[in-house]
């Protein structure tokens, strides 16, 4: 369903009070629900929130909003306003207003001055009433170019070597909201051209990108990943964006085009890039596609960006000191807060990422269903640099924080293993102007020839 919401950042003054009782007055343009739910996404649209959650409590509403990546409460609101918020929000959304005992799912299309705006909606029953989720997606956002996704140069020549090749399938993993679209978009953006017939299967439809034929799947009337899929090899394509592997049937089709000509690009969600192969062999993929088909396999994070205009160097907590092989009076960078960051210390967000290239060793390893931490240390031999070094480096570099890094990619000091390059003092040239500048820190292992 459609919404417009004219100017989206009319501020409602306090809490509303509450005016009957009725759904005329409920769903009323004037109701105190349609105001409130309009400043609560307006709100979220200037402060480039990813996702609202409407949580109820046993004594009233908690509205958070998902910025950089991390929940922040917009407001505390009165518990008699549940029900007519929820109700306003499914309404929006084409939802059953009178179903609280399921989950439900929608969608809503708002418009803003200048920009159009998909939401996700999903609600689920919970103890004290129904907790909504809203996931907004900019589809005004233009596509973001390779050389702005925070790639390390190492990272950077892997993959635009790995996007160029004229068939296989290339993935991109990690969890949900760690900018693996975007990634694909970017590659999308080098690739497109006159001469290439460029066919993507979405679920929904992110980026509006000129000069590539975009599908979206529509699974309530049976138009899944797989069905689209087959449809899309049936329109003479060169290179296919696959939104998501969700299951089997999607991912044997993928790699079946991968391997007569197609260059195929995809998602999935695994916890780094070699053990995306046990993911695929664990959903039921057959090892012999896997080897043929696979080229590559992308992991990244996002982590928050220490803001320039507040951040200060101080020396490191034993902690951090022992992930950065670093001494604790060696100072690094830490997040402070000011006006410019809203108090946070950060400001946006940067990618962390490892970059796998798949070799004939790595393909022998698949066909013979070695283990994650084998095909991991194979890996590293060929030359990827692990995502916890690249995050390192942007931490000595001052680009994020140690803090943000441990809460996003999970590292530890036993993480290293004996194949693992150590991750050494931090090079002269690890500095946000010569990262920019394409330099590479001498601790990290260089690209192989």
């Amino acid at each position: 369903m459609s919404q417009n919401f004219g100017s989206p950042f009319n501020q409602f003054p306090g809490a509303p009070s509450q005016q009957g009782g009725g759904a005329d007055s409920r769903l009323s343009p004037q109701g105190p629900a349609v105001q409130l739910v309009n400043s609560m996404i307006g709100d979220a649209v200037r402060a480039s929130a990813s996702d609202i959650h409407i949580e109820p409590r046993k004594d009233k509403m908690e509205v958070r909003f998902r910025i950089d990546g991390v929940l922040q409460t917009w407001r505390d609101l009165q518990k008699d306003l549940q029900d007519t918020i929820v109700a306003r929000i499914k309404v929006m959304a084409d939802l059953d207003i009178n179903e609280k005992r399921l989950p439900q799912d929608g969608r809503i299309t708002v418009s803003f001055p200048g920009k159009s705006l998909d939401m996700r909606i999903s609600s689920l029953p919970v103890l004290y009433g129904e907790k909504v989720v809203m996931r907004l997606l900019d589809r005004s956002m233009s596509v973001r170019p390779l050389e702005a996704l925070d790639f390390s140069p190492h990272n950077k020549a892997a993959f635009d070597e790995l996007i160029h090749q004229p068939l296989g399938l290339l993935l991109v993993t990690g969890p949900t909201g760690s900018g693996k679209t975007t990634t694909l978009y970017s590659a999308l953006n080098v690739l497109r051209s006159k001469t290439t017939n460029i066919v993507t299967c979405e679920d929904p439809v992110e980026y509006d990108m000129e000069g590539i034929n975009q599908s979206q799947v529509f699974e309530r009337i049976g138009l899944t990943f797989a069905r689209q899929l087959r449809a899309i090899l049936r329109q003479d394509p060169d290179v296919i964006l696959v939104g998501e592997i969700r299951d089997a049937e999607t991912a044997e089709i993928a790699f079946r085009a991968a391997m007569t000509g197609h260059l195929v690009l995809s998602t999935l969600h695994s916890n780094d890039a070699p053990t995306s192969v046990t993911r695929l062999i664990d959903m039921g993929v057959p090892p012999f596609l896997i080897s043929s088909g696979l080229i590559g396999m992308v992991a990244q994070r996002l982590v928050r960006r220490l803001c320039p205009a507040c951040r200060r160097q101080g020396p490191p907590t034993p902690r951090q000191a022992a992930l950065l092989s670093i001494s604790t009076t060696d100072p690094i960078w830490h997040p402070v807060g000011c006006q410019k960051c809203e108090g946070t210390g950060y400001k946006g967000r940067i990618g962390v990422h490892e970059v796998v290239s798949v070799d004939e060793r790595f393909q022998r390893l698949i066909m013979d269903r070695a283990t994650g931490s084998e095909l991991r240390r194979a890996a590293q031999q060929t030359g990827m640099v692990p995502i916890r070094e690249d995050a390192l480096m942007k931490i000595r570099a001052g680009l994020t924080s140690a803090e943000d890094v441990i809460r996003q990619v999970y590292i530890r000091v036993d993480d290293y293993d004996t194949a693992s390059p150590a991750p050494g003092a931090p090079a002269a040239e690890t500095t946000p102007e010569a990262l920019a500048a394409g330099a590479v820190p001498a601790a990290l292992p260089q690209p192989q020839a």
